[in-house]
């Protein structure tokens, strides 16, 4: 006999049949009855490749209560799993399918992690075309996300640098002494380390034993290359960042707003870009890069595979530059980004200084760079690339840079978001965008979030331990208790975890056969 298989491209999400025989009553207009009106339309044909095989729960009914679980603030897959036994609606959306485990939530959502940009896509849309929205308008930000990294972990790329070039000193050192001491001819301190790994050195180690030179020479070239080694894969990991985290590879190390030593520590994370539209997240990204004026292309270069018809781009001052300007330009896009100036501008301080570079005066025609009061500023030579000219100010005695194409296109954005309609834009930007962050941060308990994370990690670590012990597993147990201590806003939850972790660290032998306590005291 053929065992079925979940084959059917469009799932019959609602069979109300079988719900109504339990006799429940959920209103036309709630949000569970929303959720299933997208989901029935959506294509699930790559979701269901993955669970070709028959399933206890069908794996879009599995989609569609975790979908509900994070749109109600349940997480963690044990909240989802109680959620499950306990909620009404959430039975809704199982009908009569066995009742998941937080285990094989965890695993659904493991093998599902590669299809979540198409399924969010497809999700989106449905809710653009139900709400009949207009996506002429996007409002696009960034945030700086902590990441899961030890803060002193840090690589820097300038320290590496100034490393590698003493390295290569002393290796150019090493083989000239080589060539000198033993009348050879080699190139590189690799060919002097092949050269001596094939000879038969006695090696002598302890004290009043006296090396050899061969060994000698061996054992630095072997220092050289441990160290030439070190170095390379610093370079690999950094590619174009100047730092990067030992414990997270892609976390960069950046400031963040939450400072709470005050004195600007760097912490390793990632910079988070979204776009919304209607108060809907429609796009996100996650950038290693601090700066938000390089996310904005390549971002953009993904909204685009979107196809939502965009027209008008909304940001703040953190965008502006002159390949952002040009990109929006090529494309046809309007640009509503804030010059960095823009407050600036308005000031009577800033208006009366003749010598700022944004009161001067430029002549197209005649290249020819003026001040408010009619003085002019001496030509003296253009970039290689023709972008940027370079005028001597008579009066300040200073060399003064002035980039033309980015003075147009700045003002004519400036011109942009100060019309009437440019105005409404911008107080929207700072509503839904920092609304959608509010959301992200307080709502989601993003911090708190972490907290549960590490937890949950804690908890799969002593489920581990219950199998078999191991001191290494007791010791990542130790530094995820103590993460969670960290993350932790709570001040009762962060004393028990504080004197869990001290158990832990002084009497960690003695949890074996305590497992099951310590998980009912983590959840």
């Amino acid at each position: 006999m053929k065992n079925p298989i979940n084959n059917n491209t469009y799932f019959n999400l609602i069979q109300p049949k079988i719900f109504n025989l339990l006799q429940y009553h959920i209103s036309e207009d709630d949000p569970v009855r929303k959720l299933s009106a997208i989901l029935v339309d959506m294509d699930f044909t790559k979701l269901l490749k993955v669970f070709s095989y028959k399933t206890k729960v069908h794996p879009v009914r599995m989609f569609a209560i975790i979908l509900y679980a994070y749109s109600r603030g349940i997480y963690s897959t044990r909240d989802i799993e109680n959620a499950c036994l306990e909620n009404i609606k959430f039975r809704f959306l199982l009908q009569d399918s066995t009742l998941p485990d937080h285990s094989t939530i965890s695993r659904f959502l493991n093998k599902i992690e590669h299809l979540l940009p198409d399924l969010f896509e497809q999700f989106i849309k449905k809710i653009f075309k139900m709400e009949d929205i207009s996506t002429d308008n996007i409002y696009i930000d960034g945030t700086k996300i902590e990441a899961y990294a030890n803060r002193y972990s840090f690589v820097w790329k300038k320290s590496v640098k100034n490393y590698w070039n003493k390295l290569n000193d002393k290796i150019q050192a090493l083989v000239l002494d080589f060539n000198q001491e033993f009348n050879s001819n080699l190139s590189s301190f690799f060919e002097i380390y092949h050269y001596l790994e094939n000879l038969n050195i006695n090696f002598v180690h302890g004290r009043g034993k006296r090396k050899s030179k061969e060994q000698k020479y061996f054992e630095l070239c072997a220092e050289y290359l441990e160290r030439y080694e070190k170095y390379s894969k610093h370079f690999q990991n950094l590619k174009e960042r100047n730092s990067y985290s030992k414990t997270d590879i892609d976390a960069t190390f950046m400031r963040m707003k939450d400072d709470y030593m005050r004195n600007g520590q760097l912490k390793p994370g990632y910079n988070l870009q979204i776009g919304v539209v209607s108060e809907y997240i429609c796009a996100y990204d996650i950038f290693s890069n601090p700066s938000d004026s390089k996310t904005l292309i390549p971002f953009l270069e993904k909204i685009k595979l979107l196809d939502l018809n965009i027209k008008n781009i909304v940001a703040d001052a953190g965008y502006e530059s002159i390949d952002n300007y040009e990109y929006l330009e090529k494309l046809g896009y309007t640009s509503y980004i804030k010059p960095i100036y823009f407050e600036k501008l308005k000031t009577r301080k800033f208006k009366k200084d003749l010598n700022k570079v944004e009161n001067l005066i430029y002549d197209y025609e005649e290249n020819k760079l003026f001040r408010k009061d009619g003085l002019e500023l001496k030509f003296l030579y253009s970039s290689k690339n023709g972008k940027r000219q370079y005028f001597f100010n008579p009066e300040t005695q200073k060399t003064i840079g002035y980039n033309v194409k980015f003075r147009m296109l700045s003002k004519k954005s400036q011109e942009n978001i100060s019309s009437a309609y440019g105005k409404c834009l911008r107080m929207n930007r700072s509503i839904q965008v920092e609304g959608a962050f509010a959301v992200l941060k307080e709502n989601m308990k993003l911090r708190e979030q972490r907290c549960h994370t590490m937890m949950a990690f804690s908890i799969d670590r002593l489920d581990d331990i219950k199998t078999q012990y191991d001191v290494d597993m007791v010791e990542t147990l130790i530094s995820h208790v103590y993460a969670a201590y960290e993350y932790s806003d709570n001040s009762k939850l962060s004393s028990a975890l504080y004197d869990l972790w001290n158990a832990l660290v002084f009497d960690g032998k003695n949890i074996v056969g305590k497992e099951n306590d310590l998980i009912s005291a983590l959840t």
